[in-house]
């Protein structure tokens, strides 16, 4: 018998746009939505922010969504499932099924209709997967090309805003590799104008930005770091996304998914491929941002460091032959519940690189992370 599960998921995936806003209500506001990705607010979690979650729309990740501060993923069929009981599990997945199939009244199709439908869904999946595999590739692309146009950091706004802002000096780190570069006036995209049905309609706002590059295991730039810069470059920009009312001035694009940003090259001074076909290696220190992968780079120049970019981030994280153990730093903000979670569960992954792993984070009355304690010094 045809499965339930994917002729439920197609016609989920086919009705999404109708959907969403039943799903989330007003958590699902038309100005969150923009291109081929719909945020929206969590109704599980409270002070939950439309920036936090994303579904999106189209091409082969069309229904599959993420949130940002617990990790969690899924289909369209998890979305449902975790909208309507706040967890994913096999009950909550065939209950998802059941309120589709009663939504659209598909509890009474024919087993022929049902085999068509499976047949026209696995044939469109086919198709989509394939195209979506080229605009990833693009979207890579386009990243690598947005990180070599930008200038050398040095004596840019890069180097203001992480002494002024953050008590980094630059220069002062050691073995600092050349992931960060910087743009004069690059395009904040969330601020662009939109109209009711989130389509932009206006040109967006610019901002001097540092640029750092993420890479996958074999050094490929995937995709780009954003930190939106202040015109003087003393402090973050005041970039706030169209719509919203709280600055966002920090963005990474496209997926990040097993992306980190390599910060520092450690004693060797070598970049990881060549450091492990040397055989040469180290331990590794991950911070979820740049600025305290930075300040534990300063701190400590034995350390070879790299920022996550992200919370979420840590659960995607990939073990490299140039690393022989790793350091994960801890921020001391996460009075969310959820956000420990993740960062116990990504600890728990990384151990299984069967490699020593152990987690730092710095007494609560230093300061939130490693830059805060480096700043009050």
């Amino acid at each position: 018998m045809t499965s339930r599960f994917a002729i439920a998921k197609q016609v989920a995936l086919d009705h999404l746009e109708t959907l969403i806003p039943e799903l989330f209500g007003s958590g699902a506001a038309a100005r969150h939505k923009r291109g081929g990705l719909w945020n929206v607010v969590w109704p599980w979690r409270a002070r939950a922010k439309a920036s936090q979650t994303v579904i999106w729309l189209s091409g082969a990740r069309r229904g599959g969504w993420t949130d940002f501060v617990s990790g969690d993923k899924g289909d369209v069929i998890d979305l449902v499932a975790a909208v309507q009981s706040g967890a994913v599990t096999s009950q909550s997945r065939v209950d998802a099924v059941a309120w589709i199939e009663d939504r659209f009244n598909l509890s009474r199709l024919d087993e022929a209709t049902r085999e068509r439908m499976a047949a026209e869904a696995r044939t469109r999946r086919v198709a989509v997967e394939a195209a979506e595999e080229q605009r990833r590739e693009a979207m890579r692309a386009r990243a690598r090309k947005m990180f070599f146009s930008c200038q050398d950091w040095r004596g840019t706004l890069v180097e203001t805003y992480l002494r002024e802002a953050r008590g980094i000096e630059l220069r002062d780190v050691p073995n600092v590799g050349n992931a960060l570069r910087f743009h004069p006036s690059c395009e904040y995209w969330l601020g662009a104008p939109r109209d009711a049905d989130g389509k932009r309609c206006g040109e967006a706002p610019r901002f001097p930005a540092m640029i750092g590059a993420m890479v996958d295991r074999a050094g490929r730039i995937g995709a780009c770091h954003y930190t939106f810069l202040a015109p003087d470059g003393r402090d973050k920009a005041q970039a706030i996304p169209f719509g919203d009312d709280v600055a966002k001035a920090k963005m990474m694009f496209p997926e990040t998914q097993g992306l980190r940003i390599r910060l520092t090259l450690g004693p060797s001074g070598l970049g990881m491929e060549q450091a492990a076909e040397a055989g040469v290696s180290g331990i590794e220190g991950i911070t979820e941002g740049i600025e305290d992968g930075l300040s534990a780079a300063w701190a400590d120049g034995e350390l070879r460091m790299s920022a996550a970019g992200s919370l979420s981030g840590y659960l995607s994280l990939y073990d490299h032959a140039a690393a022989s153990g790793y350091l994960l730093f801890r921020d001391n903000d996460w009075d969310n519940p959820q956000a420990a979670a993740t960062f116990d569960k990504a600890l728990a992954r990384m151990r299984r690189f069967d490699k020593p792993v152990e987690p730092v984070a710095m007494p609560a009355s230093w300061g939130k992370d490693v830059n805060d304690v480096l700043r009050s010094e």
